[in-house]
């Protein structure tokens, strides 16, 4: 059995470098045999010492010049021929298990994906108008301690910061969508995980959430500011549009957008007055401020141009239809 761990990343070498020294540390495992990928999106090459190429785990680097995350991604599962893909983010770390949790969840062929939670390593304090509900504008989701399927009823989605998902799978549903995810002109838009993990769901793909698979990443300080706070609620908002345009959308709407996220922005707006007026706390004007930028990123994205999708040549394998997109409340819970 063989995994190909994905490392895409774009200008930031020396955080590639810190992800793959907590590779070359981690415990080899028996059976699987693991090989990485570092998808280097930028038209400047990479290069990296060997330090950082030799060991337990052979690296190799693919370039890939078309600009974002998802062409990244794409890139990568091209070049693999193996059973499994790995995906991490090049500002993360593996524990030093992770690949021998990987060797035993997927012994038994049960899952077709697995992925786990990914655990902050901050560099500051967090500030007190940090509102709770946002741990993934810093890259942070933990559903647990107990391992649980995913699914519907799962209360998130799989993040591709810390996947395994089986390359033939992959291949059935079809690529990751260039019109979602960061991109050079766009950093902050979002959810080409969201959409991968409900075309896996719809495939009838069998996943398992796994609180033992953990990855840990890095926050930096630019991301302890309102103003980026601001940002990534907006590009959010914009990028669940282009999802609900790709997945039907359900529930009632307003010009567009569903009714709740209208009801999240004017409480939101009502919060944020108040704060003004000292009736709230600090987090609570923060969230009530974020709401209203959500729903503008929303609107936004009702008249942002549409972008690539682009489709598997050769694989010989008709992805299935998506089925409605739902009320997304609870998924926004852990990836917001």
């Amino acid at each position: 059995m063989r995994l190909d761990l994905l490392i895409p990343t774009f200008r930031r070498p020396e955080l590639v470098r810190r992800a793959l020294a907590s590779v070359a540390r981690a415990a080899p495992p028996q059976g699987l045999d693991v090989s990485v990928i570092v998808v280097n999106n930028d038209t400047e090459p990479l290069v990296l010492e060997p330090e950082y190429t030799a060991g337990h785990y052979p690296v190799r680097i693919v370039h890939e010049r078309r600009a974002g995350k998802s062409a990244a991604l794409n890139a990568g599962i091209s070049a693999s021929t193996a059973d499994y893909i790995g995906l991490i983010d090049d500002d993360e770390e593996i524990a030093p298990d992770w690949f021998q949790v990987v060797e035993r969840a997927l012994a038994s062929r049960e899952y077709d994906f697995i992925g786990g939670p990914a655990v902050l390593q901050p560099v500051e304090a967090r500030p007190s108008w940090v509102p709770p509900g946002y741990a993934a504008v810093l890259g942070s989701w933990d559903h647990g301690d107990a391992a649980v399927p995913y699914g519907k009823g799962f209360p998130g989605i799989l993040m591709g910061g810390n996947a395994v998902i089986s390359r033939a799978m992959l291949l059935a549903v079809g690529p990751y969508s260039t019109a979602l995810g960061p991109r050079v002109d766009r950093r902050l838009c979002s959810c080409e995980d969201e959409d991968m993990y409900w075309r896996l769901v719809d495939a009838g793909a069998r996943g398992q959430y796994l609180p033992a698979l953990v990855v840990y990443h890095h926050v930096h300080a630019d991301r302890l500011s309102k103003r980026y706070y601001r940002a990534w609620c907006f590009w959010n908002g914009a990028s669940k549009t282009t999802l609900t345009q790709r997945r039907a959308s359900t529930g009632p709407q307003i010009a567009g957008v569903p009714r709740y996220v209208w009801g999240e922005a004017f409480r939101g707006a009502g919060s944020w007055l108040k704060a003004g007026l000292g009736l709230s706390t600090a987090a609570e004007r923060t969230a009530g401020e974020l709401a209203v930028w959500h729903l503008a990123g929303r609107l936004y994205g009702r008249i942002a141009p549409p972008r690539t999708v682009p489709s598997w040549s050769g694989s010989g394998v008709t992805p299935t239809q998506p089925r409605p997109y739902e009320d997304d409340r609870a998924i926004r819970s852990s990836n917001r």
